[in-house]
């Protein structure tokens, strides 16, 4: 069973078949305007009522598209004064609501009056001038007390942003109201129909009796000028001690935005040339509303796309994918305004950012998001206590949170903080648990707001899924293309450390075999051979030696290692006698190498420096070996790179030229004129390797004939 239609008691409604005209539903209290009963009415028909030239244009008009109006000159029985019919065509049947026509508050043409305020509605460049400007409007043209205009947001709360109020009665400004304060059904009928106003008169509302089909319940409810306001419109206006509340509904993209309200303190009534002001008005700021946002969103997007470029750009040149959310000069707070904290959780990895809460506290977010929220999708809140009670203890740097998902199979997410923001909010309706059934209740009173953040904006939750985007669709993509290369490459690496192991193992015999031979031969036959047999056998024997020295060398060089590095602080002076005395023979005596005094020490493993030292001095007495006074020196050059001390390692041999200085460190490489001299070009190759791993860096002075000096740091520390 239907719960009664009920409208306000200055308009009759009625119900007609369209095509008899037989009445079948009227309002009660209708000899109030009509002279006729309702119960007499539902005798009648609407040619009983009307005259011939007003059912002609009846008949006319037709139309489920709008409705009709039609002009009614006082009939007999009825009150003095003017009417008109507005006449919706529902199916088969015809809605017809009588009301009186009434007068402007101002003179003058009511199309000039309308062309002057729509096209000042137009001219308005920003869309606070023009929400000043509509408001002021409405005031002047109806003679409304105060219009207010109430702005939804997302979760349907109302803030009034601006306001007219020509007799001075109490400001609303900043006032909030909640979601409650109007109702869901409220919004949806307002969403129907953007106009209504609604007159407390001492006559209360008035029932509709007869046969009422579904479709003509909704015109009645929801379209109809005297339809029955919500259940907060008359305790609201007892409560303000106004007369009269009307709204104007403004609609963006097919959402409530916002309301425009009209308090009066005396009566007013509006006809539906006074409401078709009201809704012109309304469209020509609605869409100047929908044209200042969209622009004004082009703007913010473009910002945010210009932000976002760039941090993909360091995301995309960046090692791994922390490292470009936190280390270019665009990071990942860059991104949200007003976040000031980000947890990245990267193949298992948390790295914190900015002020967020503890790793603890993150992972117990975590673990409650994946078990009551879900972590497949993105997710935001600013009220984060709300939800997750742990955070109360920690809302001053998170009572906002932005939860996106990249890879969860992989455990790959962000998570943006922000932190609490405290403000005295007054609010326009209070809750008095007093008035039984309805204890809300208008009665503005201030209250602070506490753990909550800002809201989160469609535009960043849109930057969010953007960056998702690109991150799945590229970044992982890349990155779990690497990881299938490294696995590649370090199955290629295997493979050469076997080969590794079979050329120092199994290759080492024969050459000691052909070494060992060689002397028995000399030893046993030297005297058969004679000098030209036992020349040969030296060039073997020297042969197998170079081809030992050569293995050996190619074996260090594949042994290196980053993940064996042990750092320490080691003197320099320590590392170079303990090289010196390794080279030392008992036929030439140990080498003579000057090693500057109070030279700083250098950091990394001790083993792995041995041999770069081993390397550079080897080459510095082999190539100053045919100088009349060799001058080999150790020392620090007194620059540091990155806070690291540069070393060198100088001798005034044969030198290298320029065109050789990026290459010499190949492998393989010998300077074109180091011919005559022994070697492999293996030597610096390992020196470059072993400085890289220390994350430093090798380079050479030198020019032809005036001898090399290498230069070299490396820059990490000793762990504390």
């Amino acid at each position: 069973m239907h719960d009664p239609i009920r409208v306000q008691s200055y308009a009759l409604v009625l119900l007609a078949q369209r095509a008899t005209l037989k009445i079948k539903a009227a309002s009660t209290y209708s000899e109030g305007i009509s002279g006729y009963s309702t119960d007499e009415l539902l005798e009648l028909s609407l040619p009983d009522i009307f005259r011939p030239k007003e059912i002609r244009e009846i008949e006319q008009s037709f139309s489920e598209q709008f409705p009709a109006v039609v002009r009614i000159k006082a009939l007999p029985g009825w009150p003095a004064g003017k009417y008109q019919a507005i006449v919706h065509t529902v199916g088969e049947d015809l809605v017809v609501e009588i009301e009186p026509r009434r007068s402007w508050p101002h003179a003058g043409d009511y199309s000039a009056r309308l062309n002057d305020f729509t096209r000042e509605l137009e001219a308005e460049p920003t869309t606070s001038g023009l929400l000043q400007v509509l408001c002021d409007g409405l005031a002047f043209h109806f003679g409304y007390d105060r219009v207010v205009l109430l702005q939804f947001d997302d979760l349907n709360n109302g803030l009034v942003t601006h306001e007219s109020t020509p007799t001075r009665l109490p400001s609303y400004l900043d006032f909030r109201f909640l979601e409650a304060d109007v109702p869901a059904a409220t919004r949806k009928n307002q969403l129907a129909e953007t106009v209504f106003n609604y007159t407390d008169v001492a006559e209360p509302l008035r029932k509709v009796v007869g046969d009422l089909s579904d479709r003509v319940r909704v015109i009645l409810c929801r379209h109809i000028a005297a339809r029955e306001p919500d259940v907060h419109t008359a305790p609201f206006l007892k409560d303000s001690g106004l007369s009269t509340l009307g709204h104007l509904s403004l609609i963006i993209d097919g959402k409530l935005w916002g309301s425009v309200y009209l308090h009066s303190i005396e009566p007013i009534l509006l006809d539906y040339q006074m409401r078709a002001f009201l809704r012109v008005a309304g469209r020509v700021a609605q869409q100047k509303i929908a044209y200042h946002i969209y622009h004004r969103g082009l703007r913010m997007e473009q910002a945010a796309n210009a932000v976002r470029d760039r941090l993909q750009e360091e995301i995309l040149h960046a090692d791994h994918l922390v490292a470009g959310f936190t280390g270019g000069k665009t990071n990942i707070l860059d991104l949200l305004s007003e976040t000031h904290g980000a947890a990245i959780c990267s193949e298992d990895e948390l790295t914190l950012f900015g002020t967020t809460p503890t790793e603890a506290e993150v992972n117990a977010i975590m673990k409650w998001m994946k078990e009551d929220v879900g972590d497949q999708k993105l997710w935001c809140t600013d009220q984060l206590s709300g939800h997750h009670s742990p955070a109360l203890s920690y809302t001053a740097v998170a009572s906002g949170m932005l939860f996106l998902p990249l890879d969860p199979e992989a455990n790959q997410w962000i998570i943006w903080f922000k932190p609490e923001t405290t403000q005295q909010v007054i609010y326009g309706i209070t809750t008095e648990l007093t008035r039984g059934n309805d204890p809300r209740r208008f009665r503005a009173h201030e209250n602070p707001s506490h753990h909550c953040s800002t809201a989160w904006k469609d535009d960043e939750i849109g930057t969010a899924q953007a960056l998702q985007y690109f991150i799945q669709k590229v970044v992982l993509q890349r990155y779990s293309s690497t990881r299938r290369h490294n696995t590649l490459l370090r199955e290629a690496l295997e493979d050469v450390e076997v080969f590794s192991y079979t050329v120092g193992h199994d290759l080492r015999a024969p050459l000691r075999g052909i070494a060992s031979f060689s002397d028995i031969l000399q030893e046993d036959f030297g005297d058969v051979l004679g000098e030209e047999g036992n020349a040969h056998l030296d060039v073997i024997r020297q042969s197998a030696v170079r081809m030992r020295v050569f293995m050996d060398d190619l074996l260090a060089l594949n042994r290196i290692d980053r993940r064996k590095v042990v750092v320490n602080s080691l003197s320099v002076s320590k590392l170079v006698k303990r090289v010196l005395d390794d080279l030392s023979t008992p036929e030439h005596g140990r080498p003579r190498c000057v090693v500057q005094k109070d030279i700083p020490n250098i950091c990394g493993d001790r083993n792995y420096l041995l041999i770069v030292f081993t390397n550079l001095l080897s080459n510095a007495f082999k190539y100053s070996s045919r100088e009349k006074e060799p001058r080999i020196e150790v020392g620090f050059t007194g620059e540091y790179r990155g806070g690291f001390p540069i070393f060198y390692v100088s001798d005034n041999g044969i030198g290298i030229p320029a065109e050789q200085h990026e290459r010499i460190f190949d492998l393989f490489t010998r300077s074109p004129n180091s011919e005559g001299y022994e070697g492999t070009g293996i030597g610096l190759a390992l020196v470059h390797r072993i400085i890289r791993f220390h994350d430093g860096e090798v380079w050479i002075e030198s020019k032809p004939g005036l001898g090399t000096r290498f230069l070299f740091y490396t820059g990490v520390r000793p762990k504390k």
